[in-house]
């Protein structure tokens, strides 16, 4: 976070961009810009004792929670457009951000809502004071942004970066009711740079509306003034400008430095903020990669910075904070942990900064990186407990990548096992199987599982999904042949009862009829039937003194708990 405190205020309603080049195609942002959206907002405030549920003034795009104290509370949001039906609960992770408040007060991350009017939260521990922070960042006249292609002039040439206006940023969040600006840019030397995610959800329909939305949660709900990050990164490998540094001139790109190459001081790594630029990925990282588009944009970016600088990308020198004096000595490209104890940025893309690191410096160098990507398809596969099912992954290479790739795979419920057609896979890549194994006793549930190769110090990970269902119940059926039968009084006539296995039943079914007419009388051989996988009774219907007619009679078959029935005629005439 940024050394300097600034009072918080608040609004009740605010009306509401890796591969080898010296030159090579870049994405070109065309911006028509249509004026700032003003984000609507809104915050509902109470106490919550388990669980509650809040009517929403307005639909919402986006939802946020903070509370006083309690910091350890395990919460969790479920959203519902009616108020009947909801989704799943959802965890409240903490909003990095907002961490480095430290005024007591505990900041969840920001929620995807999708348009919901109510929100049901739940929590391990009472909060005394819970604030709902409703948003809408939407936005009916936003920009059209379009992406086309022009030639980079170098290997770290600067890369395409969507501006404030480009995305509609609402300058006047920037200023009290005074007018005055709440944070004013202080810029200092570059000497680190540090890659966070922003702990939001994966799969974003409208990134920009994000950006917007944490633009809103950083300057007004948490009282920064601005949004914390320098640059933010889409999972389509757009680059966002983030906080604000100066006005820039006509055609030139943003770059969050002032005319003398420093660059503004942000809100994204607390004691680290002065001298360092905060890049973060929209999204959650822990338990998979960054998008290839988006680790390409974060290599180009990095890349451009770091030669800019004369910062070097597999260095580790030492840093002190221009502002306090604080010295520290960790990687010239970190990522947030290495500096505050916090999980950003996510641990699966962690694992991943030597590569990234090679990565630009090879960039800087003009110098292809040899590199792999690895997908898996379907997407999804559902199985009963007891069977099995598979999916196929695919490690295509990059900039002459030519080495084997060890496969893993984490993520399976219990009671489950995998196997892999081909690991590792040889280089050059290509295709691999993974059978996954269940038994009877794995769980019913639905899982995520991270598709993991590793080569040298590069990972790459995927994510699939495996819902696993319960097998159908055990059971049997009854059938009765013929279904009709006709009889003269006093005679008899036999039925063939059948019993048939389903989903795997064994046992013994007993059998009984009933209704028949007065004067008669059912009898079954055998009486109980053991079904393997069916069995047969003949049932004998005797007729005495029977009165003339059509008669309707069940046959039932019991197994325990399990009773079936069957249905048939017997028509008696006169003797």
């Amino acid at each position: 976070m940024k050394q300097l405190a600034y009072s918080r205020f608040r609004r009740a309603l605010v009306p509401i961009l890796v591969g080898s080049l010296a030159v090579a195609a870049l994405p070109a942002v065309h911006i028509e810009a249509s004026g700032p959206v003003r984000v609507a907002a809104s915050e509902l405030h109470g106490s919550l004792e388990r669980e509650r549920t809040f009517a929403l003034p307005f639909a919402a795009s986006h939802v946020a929670l903070h509370w006083s104290g309690q910091a350890a509370a395990q919460v969790t949001v479920a959203f519902s457009l009616d108020g009947r039906t909801f989704g799943p609960p959802i965890p409240v992770e903490r909003d990095e951000v907002g961490e480095g408040r430290a005024n007591g007060e505990t900041y969840g991350n920001l929620l995807l809502a999708g348009g919901a009017r109510f929100v049901r939260v739940t929590s391990d521990r009472t909060l005394a004071h819970l604030s709902v922070l409703d948003l809408d960042a939407r936005g009916a006249g936003q920009a059209s942004i379009r992406f086309g292609s022009v030639a980079a002039a170098a290997a770290a040439a600067q890369p395409a970066v969507i501006s404030r206006a480009g995305w509609n940023a609402d300058e006047s969040l920037r200023f009290d009711a005074t007018g005055h600006e709440i944070w004013p840019p202080v810029f200092q030397t570059i000497q680190k740079l540090i890659v966070h995610h922003t702990a939001t959800q994966n799969n974003d329909p409208d990134a920009a509306a994000t950006v917007r939305a944490i633009y809103y949660y950083h300057a007004v709900t948490q009282g920064w003034g601005d949004i914390g990050y320098n640059f933010l990164i889409d999972e389509a490998g757009r680059i966002y400008e983030g906080r604000y540094a100066r006005t820039y001139g006509p055609g030139e790109s943003p770059t969050g430095e002032d005319t003398a190459g420093n660059g503004v001081t942000g809100a994204h790594a607390l004691g680290f903020n002065s001298g360092t630029v905060g890049i973060a990925f929209l999204g959650t990282l822990t338990n998979q990669d960054a998008t290839p588009a988006a680790r390409d944009a974060l290599t180009r970016l990095l890349a451009w910075i770091a030669a800019g600088h004369g910062i070097d990308p597999h260095g580790s020198a030492l840093f002190t904070n221009p502002v306090s004096g604080t010295q520290a000595t960790f990687p010239n490209i970190a990522g947030h942990r290495d500096v505050n104890a916090t999980e950003c940025p996510g641990s699966v893309f962690y694992g991943t900064l030597p590569a990234l690191r090679d990565a630009v410096a090879a960039l800087i160098a003009g110098t292809p990186t040899p590199d792999f990507t690895i997908s898996a398809s379907p997407a999804t596969q559902t199985v009963t407990a007891g069977q099995q099912t598979s999916y196929t992954a695919t490690v295509t290479p990059s900039g002459g990548f030519s080495g084997a790739v060890n496969l893993a795979v984490s993520g399976l419920p219990a009671n489950t096992t995998f196997s892999w057609s081909t690991n590792p896979l040889p280089g050059g890549g290509g295709m691999s199987t993974l059978t996954v194994t269940t038994l009877a006793s794995t769980p019913v549930g639905t899982s995520t599982l991270t598709m993991s190769g590793t080569s040298g110090t590069l990972t790459h990970t995927t994510a699939v999904t495996l819902v696993v269902t319960a097998p159908p119940t055990p059971e049997f059926s009854l059938t009765l042949s013929p279904a009709s039968q006709s009889v003269r009084g006093g005679g008899s006539v036999g039925y063939t009862v059948t019993v048939t296995s389903l989903n795997g039943f064994a046992g013994a079914v007993s059998l009984s009829v009933s209704g028949l007419p007065s004067g008669s009388s059912g009898s079954f051989n055998p009486t109980s039937v053991t079904v393997a996988p069916t069995g047969t009774s003949i049932l004998t219907i005797k007729t005495a003194r029977t009165p003339r007619g059509t008669f309707p009679f069940t046959v039932t078959g019991k197994s325990g708990s399990l009773s079936r029935t069957t249905t048939g005629t017997l028509r008696v005439s006169k003797q």
